[in-house]
């Protein structure tokens, strides 16, 4: 990654050959031993100098020459390369950047799921994800085209013949919302399927036919919030139950889907839907173990979950958020992970609201604090201050909870879901589930919102509750997909205090937040023509709304449902593109003229107001004295690309030649 940058010592030429030649074979030691006694350490050898064009990305959008950087990795100073050398000794290090590369705040995903994104190696042919769009197209081991539809894709599944019959085959990342549906495969005849419907209406036929009938079958769709299974699945979970589907289902938000001829069609809605398949396979598959022992299954998969570790590395990010973490067990998880010698992220926490109820989890930051403590180097798990609330499902699972003007086509993917479903039976019913959390002021909240009846039931419920008790946490809305104008102007107005509650009293102002999946764009943009409508498909991710209201806005992936590629984003949400599947096909833009983000506006939305989201602003997210020199090296700038400037369609192309955490360079990393 680091091939194009300058490393040297700011010294007089005598002291720089005695200096390379220490330095190249002890590896950047303090000092040299030499066959007469050893040389003291010239002034600042503990410090770095950044020399290069530096999008600070302060308030102000400074863009200076030189940072330098102390030996636990807080900037010292920010400005013109004469200001900050005054005063800096001969011993410090400077990294002199190429013409044409830039550094920047390292970036940040404010969303994703970090344990099922790097697992997701491990299933190597089970993963049944489709392609993505050329310019995003990311080489896999096995040929994604051949996974352009719903049913040879459950084909692909290769069972192995030695397993037991009651052994779980699983897949992830499957995809019906894109990957086309032809029911006249696996030996489907046309009666057969004219009586069985679309995949959607019958899944555990066509999984039984396509995978398995004996043994139990579990897939999980890419959006996270549905699965399939046959009916083998069904009956290994319901053996012994006094009633099924388990009562934790229907608490938790979740359906196994009926029809009108069967109880159970192997259609499973939400996270506590298809929780008893995976407690139910935990012994014998990796991913279920996410449940009970996810540390123990990281360390038996460490070479397969590398490569996820380093793309993710080598896209920029220095921070990351885990959206979701399910208690202790899953937290200290992540939390090992970070703590390796090697791994080149930070990460903060965000846990369930039930699992942190349940288990008695208290908010969390970081070791210690730079800001308080001089001796501080910032540690890489920043703990865990958040909590998460799903109020609805996915906009392309056809299970976000819509209202006028929107509501789901009555043909296609989602023709039965009207205007979908929340995971509470009402508005009030979050603030009864939050209330007693909130009224602690010690967490920021999180809610996850696709739809915009799933919205403005967030914005009532944090009105609510922040009559209760006035929380000075951030609050988040993430994806806040399908956009409207006065749901925004809501939001704003509950930003600035002037948001009257349904109680009819104003609530006092909350510092919200929102993340958009800008990934939805560009990936399911056109399906959502189809599925929600030309309106509602031009209104997605209303970045436009945000900026007229002004509400603080960033972008995420939520890996594992779109790669953890922040340059991605920016491209994304500045030119709004979108492709149609199976073929792959350009269609347009979607809300251009409105919605598309100014290349400022993304990379903003990708440093320091992810930032800002997670209370990290004090440390990272911008380059700014007293923070930490976490950086990204870029071979381009961002800046140069937009309208009347370099094409925007090219900005996924800019290189990322190195990634630094508390000023040192993650490619040295093993």
């Amino acid at each position: 990654m680091n091939r194009h940058l300058r490393r040297e010592r700011a010294a007089p030429r005598s002291f720089l050959a005695r200096s390379w030649v220490c330095t190249a074979s002890l590896a950047f030691l303090a000092s040299c031993a030499t066959t007469g006694g050893s040389i003291a350490n010239p002034p600042d050898s503990g410090k770095t100098l950044f020399l290069g064009k530096i999008l600070t990305m302060d308030d102000g959008m400074t863009v200076a020459e030189a940072v330098s950087v102390d030996e636990r990795g807080h900037i010292l100073k920010v400005g013109t390369e004469q200001d900050v050398r005054e005063g800096l000794g001969a011993g410090a290090k400077v990294v002199q950047l190429e013409a044409g590369q830039v550094l920047m705040p390292g970036f940040i995903d404010p969303h994703l799921h970090l344990l099922p994104t790097l697992l997701q190696s491990v299933l190597e042919s089970h993963n049944l994800a489709p392609c993505l769009p050329g310019p995003y197209r990311i080489p896999t081991a096995t040929s994604c085209e051949s996974r352009a539809d719903v049913l040879s894709t459950l084909a692909s599944i290769k069972l192995s013949p030695q397993a037991p019959k009651d052994e779980f085959v699983l897949g992830m990342n499957l995809d019906p919302s894109r990957q086309v549906f032809d029911p006249l495969q696996c030996g489907i005849t046309a009666k057969e399927a004219a009586a069985a419907g679309n995949f959607m209406d019958n899944p555990k036929f066509y999984i039984e036919r396509c995978v398995s009938k004996d043994r139990p079958v579990l897939i999980l769709d890419q959006s996270g919030h549905l699965a399939y299974v046959n009916q083998r699945a069904i009956d290994v979970v319901c053996a012994g139950q006094t009633a099924c589907p388990p009562s934790t289902v229907k608490a938790g938000g979740g359906e196994w889907a009926p029809n009108n001829t069967a109880p159970f069609t192997g259609l499973l809605k939400e996270t506590s839907g298809y929780a008893p398949f995976m407690a139910a396979m935990q012994k014998s598959l990796p991913l279920a173990q996410l449940q009970t022992h996810p540390q123990e299954l990281l360390a038996a998969y460490e070479k397969e979950i590398k490569p996820g570790i380093q793309a993710m590395r080598d896209a920029g990010l220095t921070t990351i958020a885990d959206g979701g973490l399910v208690g202790m067990s899953q937290l200290n998880a992540v939390k090992f992970l970070a703590e390796q010698e090697h791994f080149p992220l930070r990460v903060t926490g965000v846990v369930t609201y039930d699992s942190a109820k349940a288990e008695g989890i208290q908010p969390t930051g970081p070791a210690c604090d730079p800001r308080q403590d001089a001796n501080c180097k910032l540690p890489k798990w920043l703990g865990a201050g958040g909590l998460k609330l799903w109020v609805d499902g996915s906009t392309q699972g056809c299970t976000a909870k819509l209202a006028a003007p929107y509501s789901y086509s009555t043909k296609g993917h989602c023709s039965d879901a009207g205007e979908g479903r929340a995971d509470f039976e009402n508005m009030q019913a979050i603030v009864t589930a939050m209330s007693a959390q909130w009224m602690t002021k010690a967490w920021r909240v999180q809610l996850h919102a696709n739809g915009n009846d799933a919205n403005q039931w967030a914005i009532d419920a944090f009105a609510l509750l922040q009559q209760k008790a006035q929380n000075e946490h951030p609050v988040l809305f993430i994806h806040n997909t399908v956009g409207q104008e006065q749901l925004s102007k809501n939001l704003g107005d509950l930003i600035k205090g002037n948001y009257v509650a349904p109680n009819g009293q104003k609530a006092p102002a909350v510092k919200a937040h929102v993340t958009h999946l800008i990934g939805h764009v560009a990936y399911w943009g056109h399906a959502f023509r189809g599925m929600l409508g030309e309106a509602a498909a031009n209104n997605l991710d209303p970045v436009g709304f945000d900026r007229d209201q002004g509400i603080p806005f960033s972008f995420h992936s939520d890996s594992m449902v779109t790669p953890p590629r922040p340059l991605w984003f920016v491209e994304q949400a500045v030119t709004r593109r979108t492709w149609a599947y199976p073929s792959l096909e350009e269609r347009g833009t979607l809300g251009l003229e409105k919605h598309a983000a100014t290349v400022e506006e993304a990379l903003r939305a990708i440093t320091i107001e992810p930032a800002r989201q997670h209370e990290l602003d004090g440390w990272v997210g911008s380059i700014e004295q007293g923070k930490v020199a976490d950086f990204v090296v870029l071979g381009d700038n961002p800046l140069d690309y937009g309208p009347k400037k370099k094409d925007p369609t090219q900005i996924h192309k800019i290189p990322v030649v190195e990634t630094y955490l508390s000023g040192q360079p993650t490619s040295k990393n093993p």
